[in-house]
């Protein structure tokens, strides 16, 4: 385990404020009321208090956020030094090309079972879109060409894998990590469906802890070199997290967020785990 992440040092900030066109089962625009408007968010951070920012917000019925059209807030916090992770949605590949100069990491959901885009997020989607929006995300950083561009280009693409997203079931987990095999992503962060309040799955029960166990495990089978993760968004309930915790020093995760791992050696993290290297 190499970090512990508490990522104080972040701004999350929303483009599209606490509204969602998407209405996604799982969420139905609940984070976004945690996070700061786009229209507030540059007040915020000529405090100084803030190294980097998570750029979200809610997606149309596409999966597509807005971020070209808050293209002078993103250029003025790039042109301050302050770091980017935006989370992208799917964006086109013009689009791609006119934002990838001003974004530091880009944090991708990634689904590749059909039924879940659509049940879930409400859209017609595939998962070959998912995989698509990664090669083309990579593809922008890496334009300067050669192998070591490629190598860095796929360090700012950070792949987002959420176990039991439909509805606390795990369908279609493993079948994600195959398709990512070909791609070699540097990283992949496991979250875990908090079933919550307010959603259509807010009564839905907490994925077995087995169960991600073997997706963890799969996972680190199928992905040797893959940097694997846990993320912020995972149940935090006892013993839950602290189980989580174990399953991911077991698995040699490079790091966890919001959980306090017991393993040796483990630096401390205070921005989002994207920015872990």
């Amino acid at each position: 385990m190499a970090f512990n992440c508490l990522p104080r040092r972040t701004l999350s900030v929303s483009v599209t404020g606490g509204t969602c066109a998407q209405h996604c089962n799982h969420c139905n625009g609940h984070y976004l009321q945690h996070m700061v408007p786009v229209t507030a968010a540059r007040r915020v951070l000529e405090s100084g208090a803030y190294w980097s920012i998570l750029l979200s917000g809610g997606s149309d019925a596409n999966g597509r956020l807005p971020l070209m059209e808050h293209l002078a807030f993103i250029t003025w916090v790039h042109e301050q030094g302050i770091r980017i992770n935006a989370h992208v949605g799917l964006q086109s590949e013009e689009d791609v090309r006119a934002l990838s100069p001003f974004f530091d990491k880009v944090s991708l959901d990634y689904v590749w079972d059909d039924g879940t885009i659509h049940d879930v997020y409400h859209t017609q989607r595939s998962g070959a879109d998912y995989l698509c929006a990664a090669r083309r995300w990579t593809a922008a950083f890496s334009a300067a060409g050669g192998s070591e561009a490629l190598a860095s280009a796929k360090q700012r693409v950070n792949i987002h894998l959420t176990i039991g997203l439909k509805g606390g079931a795990v369908v279609g987990e493993y079948a994600a990590i195959d398709s990512l095999i070909a791609f070699q992503p540097a990283s992949v962060i496991f979250l875990v469906l908090i079933p919550t309040e307010g959603t259509a799955y807010e009564g839905v029960p907490i994925v077995r802890i087995d169960e991600v166990d073997s997706v963890f495990a799969y996972a680190r089978l199928k992905l040797p070199t893959t940097d694997l993760m846990l993320g912020c968004m995972h149940p935090r309930v006892a013993p839950y997290g602290e189980q989580l915790a174990q399953l991911a020093e077991r698995y040699q995760f490079r790091g966890v967020v919001a959980e306090q791992s017991k393993a040796k050696d483990t630096d401390l993290l205070e921005e989002c785990c994207v920015f872990y290297r």
